[in-house]
């Protein structure tokens, strides 16, 4: 019956519960993908019926009005007027914004809180790293009006770097126990508190300009809240579904915050050279800006975590299947081994950027001509400096895109050595190109060009800890680990530069890039275990549901159907009532070759033999139990929802039709006009429904049923004809394939 049925496939609506709110005010939520109407019938029907408060009808009724939508997408009508007929519509909202449930029913709710977390991220970046283009200047005193008038007991190298490292020293605090107190109270409210102190802190450190000490408190204080970035990711692994979904995603947030780095040096130099500390007012708009929307449009899913499934059937066998993957206990040695590796990788990495930036090429190409008193010679200029260092960050874009396809490849571990390894490598091309005496045109243009393909490389690196580590941590402390990482990552960006502008100051620039250039292929020699570690290997792809053994299914019955081979027709319906039952896509046995069953012919027709004297008793049952409207309806409705995609259905047509094309060819059959042909394939398969009507419905069952009882019973008569073919066969020798007609 599964060949007659209507071809459009329908989702399984799947009813979950969850607390919503406090621990005694539940709600059951059917997720549907049906039409917008019965949709919302569906979401108003359960609220209705499984909602308990306290507060009565009073309190359905507010939990109705809650459930609205704004605006109806379909109808063009408030939902409130769609359901209460005569009722001033209204969008009603807590004062924090869209209640969590909407995750679930609203996939457009879902878009509009991952916009708004990605706007937060990019805000909360640019804010934070607004001034880098303008350290260099601000600890050089006299170089302008607004610098510092003096950073001792700092030098210049130690200085430039000190100014981010308060800043990112803060986060990485933050990291740990702004992504512990998320898994606790929330990731909205933790967003919310990073984005207005960003605004405070924006405004504290122009009021402190004056003084350089005064400043990197202020820059401190302001990165203890700035750990955006970290609740970003956990809130990522709390509303994707599979794990290539939250890699993508994650790479996402990191790359914004990149993109956010690069933004706010572009409004640095686009602001002008008037006032070094001018744009700090541009990163506390934009940070309260975001707040704003946080506020009303981010949506908390902690209390939700259980409603946010998939309610396809492949999509949600596919969760099943990944979350048993996910680990139940966190592996410290482990987790362990990607930080030691993660500090590793930036303290190499900074080998690149920022050492060969600042100060290798800054004095290459800006500095030495200016302290022998050849300004008129200068490569590059403070403006040009500025625009390559801030350029520089967007090369995180093609990092990201590569890897994306380096982890898919040879996974998050196996990119992570080779972006150590790479890093290594560039950094040694870019000493030498770097220290060419003297400078030009040509090695400037060399420099900067190996300089912009290099750092994809190690955006590689630094971006597979995230994934690491979300594989590693079990789904109730996805915060904490995260808050680890920012902070381990935070905390090797913010004191490496540093620690190596000290040794810059004391040894000189190259010794200290080659330190870098051993420390990063010492990274590669830490990470390489993990290369080997079960949880981080890259798991083969998940086969969706109709082509795989579900749980509790006789997983080598299941396999010899995809594989084309004979099953019992009976069996394959025992197999897919249970499927129906459960609102799964149907199991389909495979379309073998023809190639692989040209020998096999005479086996094939006893096997439909048996299988068409099943049916024929299995449509009986089906007359005799069936025997109301209502039953027949709900078989079919079943019948509807497991279908298998379309994409699929059409794949196994057009094997059938080759298998047809190859046995007519290989059975001497030739042709000048096809018509005769398919006149003998409509006299072998005449129409089940005859006139306009095309599918089964529960009015015209039985006759669908009966006409195709018919034809299993013209095949059935020719059983003592076949058993004639095949003696005759045997005793003469004739191919198996001419005995078939």
């Amino acid at each position: 019956m599964a060949d007659t049925a209507a071809e459009q496939p329908q989702p399984v609506p799947v009813e979950v519960e969850a607390t919503v709110g406090d621990e005694e005010n539940t709600m059951a939520v059917t997720v549907t993908d049906e039409s917008s109407s019965l949709r919302r019938s569906h979401k108003l029907q359960t609220l209705e019926n499984s909602i308990n408060l306290t507060g009565g009808v009073s309190g359905l009724d507010k939990t109705k009005e809650d459930a609205v939508d704004e605006e109806d997408d379909t109808e063009g009508e408030s939902e409130a007027e769609h359901f209460f007929p005569g009722r001033k519509p209204r969008a009603k909202k807590e004062w924090w914004g869209t209640r969590g449930y909407e995750l679930v029913i609203n996939e457009q709710a879902l878009h509009r809180s991952l916009m708004v977390l990605h706007f937060a991220v990019f805000t909360d970046a640019m804010s934070s790293f607004i001034l880098r283009p303008n350290y260099v200047f601000m600890v050089t005193p006299g170089n302008h009006p607004d610098s510092f008038d003096s950073t001792a007991p700092l030098g210049f190298n130690a200085a430039t770097y000190f100014l981010p490292m308060t800043s990112m020293l803060g986060t990485a605090i933050a990291s740990i126990l702004v992504g512990y107190l998320s898994d606790k109270h929330g990731r909205k409210q933790c967003i919310l508190i990073c984005m207005f102190a960003g605004v405070v802190g924006s405004i504290a450190k122009y009021l402190l300009r004056g003084s350089f000490w005064g400043f990197c408190a202020a820059n401190f204080v302001t990165g203890l809240f700035s750990a955006t970035n970290t609740v970003a990711m956990a809130y990522v692994s709390d509303v994707k579904h599979t794990q290539a979904e939250k890699d993508s995603e994650i790479s996402m947030v990191v790359s914004l915050q990149m993109v956010g780095v690069t933004g706010g040096g572009i409004f640095s130099i686009l602001m002008g050279t008037d006032s070094l500390f001018t744009p700090l007012f541009l990163g506390a708009a934009c940070n309260f800006f975001a707040g704003v929307l946080c506020l009303f449009y981010l949506i908390e899913p902690k209390s939700m975590l259980h409603l946010l499934k998939s309610d396809d059937p492949v999509q949600k066998e596919i969760e099943e299947l990944e979350d048993s993957r996910a680990p139940t206990d966190m592996d410290w040695k482990l987790i362990s081994n990607v930080m030691v590796g993660a500090v590793a990788d930036n303290i190499g990495s900074s080998g690149l950027l920022p050492l060969c930036l600042s100060p290798l090429a800054f004095n290459q190409f800006y500095k030495d001509f200016i302290d022998s008193g050849q300004p008129e010679d200068i490569i590059m200029s403070p403006t040009l400096y500025k625009w390559l260092g801030v350029f520089i960050a967007l090369m995180v874009v093609p990092g990201a895109g590569l890897s994306h396809v380096v982890f898919h490849k040879i996974g998050a571990a196996g990119g992570c050595v080779l972006g150590n390894a790479m890093t290594g490598v560039a950094i040694i091309a870019l000493l030498l190109v770097g220290t060419i005496k003297p400078a030009s045109q040509a090695t400037f243009g060399i420099f900067f060009a190996m300089i912009y393909v290099a750092y994809p490389f190690t955006v590689i690196s630094q971006l597979s800890t995230g994934p690491m580590i979300d594989a590693l941590a079990p789904a109730a402390q996805r915060g904490l680990c995260q808050g680890l990482n920012g902070a381990t990552m935070a905390g090797a960006m913010a004191i490496s530069p540093f620690l190596l502008g000290l040794v810059c100051d004391k040894l000189g620039t190259e010794t200290t890039i080659w330190i870098c250039v051993g420390i990063s292929f010492f990274a590669a020699l830490v990470n390489t275990p993990l290369m080997f570690a079960k949880d981080l290997k890259r798991m083969p792809p998940i086969a969706p549901a109709f082509a795989r053994a579900l749980k509790g299914e006789d997983s080598e019955l299941v396999e010899r159907a995809l594989r084309g081979e004979w099953i019992p027709l009976a069996a394959l319906d025992r197999i897919n009532q249970e499927r129906m039952d459960s609102g799964r896509y149907l199991l389909v046995q495979s379309v073998r070759s023809y190639e692989e069953d040209k020998d096999d012919m005479l086996l094939l027709q006893h096997q439909a033999m048996k299988d068409f004297d099943y049916r024929k008793k299995n449509i009986s049952m089906w007359l005799r139990e069936l025997d109301t409207k209502e039953k027949r309806q709900d078989l079919l409705d079943k019948l509807e929802r497991s279908r298998l995609p379309e994409e699929k259905r059409q794949e196994d047509r057009d094997k059938l039709g080759v298998w047809f094309s190859d046995y007519l060819k290989d059975s001497g059959h030739t042709w000048v006009s096809p018509v005769l042909y398919k006149q003998m394939i409509m006299k072998a398969f005449p129409a089940i429904l005859a006139g306009e009507e095309k599918q089964l419905t529960a009015e015209n069952f039985e006759r669908g049923v009966v006409n195709y009882a018919k034809l299993m019973n013209k095949y059935l008569a020719e059983k003592d004809q076949m058993g004639f073919n095949e003696a005759f066969s045997r005793r003469f020798g004739v191919g198996a394939s001419t005995t078939s007609h």
